[in-house]
């Protein structure tokens, strides 16, 4: 039976009883944009994340874009980020009229390297400091970058600081006054509720969180054309807005939320345990950050053999993300060469991600790290695994 990277069937049974009443008052209503679900989603998601404010978009790319927008970053402006991400990250850059620029990644964790950033920042001129207005973490793989550190390399050079969470929903960074959620820390954190995401929608969706009053008047100026009122318009925004159809999705899965990050820390730590043995490194949390476990990936060598084994074997899994963004085609033109960061390309080379989602079970995570170990054996012996195993099923009672 084939093992899923995320079971979203399993998730849609569980709140199925709680939306279909949700989606019998809309339709009555017909009240598809904005109004009541959207309205309430957004107050409900503010108190799980303990911020002020946040304002629902259509997708996460166009969180981050429209963040970007609202604190002033504009063309000729640069934006410093990671290559290590999905490329809607950089995308929403660009976007604006800004151009990235990248620093390497810690190699542990997968997140924007606090030396890398700062040696970056030092070694511009005064002139070129003036460009760079903005620094974009990636919360990756649902670990919360340094954001203690980057708020202080933000205050020091007086650059804005957008979280991207999109990975990172109900994640924690611990901070001197207690546990804080991830994309909470910045002057705007920016999620994504593609339905993949441990808050996922039945389609698109996205939503930026904020603490600053003004930040959040213009998010929500940009993302619905501008608009004061029905027909005033103070400037001309965007047609990006969150349905009332997947915020009562969203509403529904928010309840869920904590108990279903709870899960994946629980099998991480199953992962983590049966793992240990192997020669696969886990990217796990350190000290003072708590994951929310979006991906659980490994890094190996092996790779490639690790994935074919877990494929030939009905296990799904997936990489992310097999070319960095300095290496990607649509970004050519910023003059990135190979080599020139090299902690992203070498994870890029071997990392793999194992499934995850809070529906897995026990024989499922188990059959995937057997798997895993027979893809790590020498050829010699994994024959000899594989004739053992079947005469084990050869002489195996039927009713076993």
């Amino acid at each position: 039976m084939k093992i899923k990277f995320v079971d979203l069937a399993a998730q849609n049974l569980e709140i199925a009883e709680r939306v279909g009443f949700e989606l019998d008052l809309i339709h009555s209503n017909t009240s598809y944009v904005g109004g009541h679900q959207v309205e309430s989603f957004e107050r409900e998601f503010a108190d799980f994340l303990g911020v002020k404010r946040v304002i629902g978009v259509a997708n996460g790319t166009d969180a981050i874009r429209i963040a970007l927008l609202a604190l002033g970053v504009g063309p000729g402006d640069e934006v410093v980020t990671v290559p290590m991400t999905f490329i809607a990250t950089a995308a929403s850059i660009v976007q604006t009229g800004a151009r990235p620029r990248f620093v390497d990644i810690d190699p542990a964790t997968g997140n924007m390297s606090i030396p890398a950033l700062r040696s970056f920042l030092e070694s511009l001129s005064r002139n070129e400091r003036r460009a760079v207005r903005a620094i974009v973490p990636v919360h990756l793989y649902g670990l919360p970058a340094p954001m203690v550190e980057l708020k202080e390399i933000a205050a020091e050079f007086k650059l804005k600081l957008v979280e991207d969470a999109c990975q990172a929903h109900g994640a924690r960074v611990r901070t001197a006054d207690g546990m804080a959620m991830a994309g909470t820390l910045g002057d705007a954190g920016c999620f994504s509720f593609y339905p993949g995401k441990n808050l996922g929608a039945w389609g698109d969706g996205g939503a930026v969180a904020t603490n600053d009053d003004e930040v959040a008047r213009r998010v929500s100026l940009l993302s619905n054309h501008g608009r004061l009122s029905h027909y005033a318009h103070e400037l001309c925004g965007y047609n990006s807005r969150l349905d009332s159809i997947q915020a009562a999705v969203l509403r529904a899965k928010l309840e869920k939320l904590a108990e279903w990050n709870e899960r994946r820390r629980v099998i991480a730590s199953a992962y983590r345990e049966l793992l240990a043995p192997m020669d696969v490194h886990p990217i796990l949390p350190p000290d003072g950050i708590e994951s929310c476990f979006h991906l659980f990936v490994v890094r190996s060598p092996r790779r490639d053999a690790i994935r074919n084994a877990l494929l030939q074997n009905d296990i799904e899994c997936g990489i992310h993300y097999p070319v960095p963004l300095h290496l990607q085609p649509a970004l050519a033109y910023l003059g990135y060469r190979p080599g020139d960061f090299p902690a992203s390309e070498a994870l890029a080379d071997t990392t793999l991600s194992l499934p995850m989602h809070p529906h897995l079970n026990g024989m499922e995570i188990l059959r995937t790290v057997e798997t895993v170990a027979s893809a790590l054996l020498p050829a010699n012996e994994r024959v000899s695994a594989q004739r053992s195993n079947a005469s084990q099923l050869d002489t195996a009672s039927p009713d076993a």
